[in-house]
């Protein structure tokens, strides 16, 4: 009988430290517990401990809204003009000179003379055939008769007789511009000098 009440005094002295080491190591953090506002060592010591990590930035931008102010000279009406003009006595300091806002109304148009148009040359109408030496994209080069001519092909431009390439022989209608690049209005591949 002495052995059964030595093995539940044990028994119960182990249950009791038990609980004593489980609620001791959750005061300090040992279990993952925190110190709590009735903790003896967090009244002791008043620097708290983080027990979380900060809170996450809001999920939603902040609208931070500035308002920015500037002085601005506003001359009254009977202080005479900017320049010290025809008040009595003191003038007005002149304030700084600013730039316009953005937000103000644009200048009114001044009846300026409107610019005279320099002078250019129409488009004359040329046709020429030759032998197509260089092709990029829409345009290509054709010599003709010892001359280089720039050609380039419209939108509307009809080609009859087959594909512009490197040494075709072409027929070319079109208008010469100032710069001397020939728009083509019809290319005839295949054509012979005439």
């Amino acid at each position: 009988m002495k052995r059964r009440a030595a093995l539940a005094l044990a028994l119960c002295l182990t249950t009791i430290v038990g609980f004593f080491i489980v609620g001791y190591g959750k005061q300090i953090g040992f279990f993952g517990g925190g110190s709590g506002p009735g903790d003896a060592s967090a009244q002791a010591d008043p620097t708290p401990e983080p027990t979380q990590p900060p809170p996450a930035a809001p999920v939603e931008p902040q609208v931070i809204e500035q308002y920015v102010y500037r002085d601005v000279y506003v001359p009254s009406p009977d202080s005479g003009t900017a320049s010290g003009g025809a008040g009595g006595g003191t003038s007005a300091p002149k304030p700084p000179k600013e730039a316009e806002p953005i937000t103000a109304k644009p200048p009114a148009p001044t009846a300026a003379p409107a610019p005279q148009p320099t002078p250019q040359t129409a488009p004359k109408s040329v046709e020429f055939t030759g032998e197509v030496t260089a092709v990029s994209g829409s345009t290509f080069t054709v010599e003709s008769h010892s001359k280089l001519f720039t050609v380039t092909l419209a939108r509307d431009t009809t080609v009859h007789g087959g594909s512009i390439e490197v040494g075709a022989r072409v027929k070319v209608h079109g208008y010469q511009g100032a710069d001397g690049v020939v728009t083509a209005s019809e290319v005839e591949v295949g054509e012979d000098d005439d």
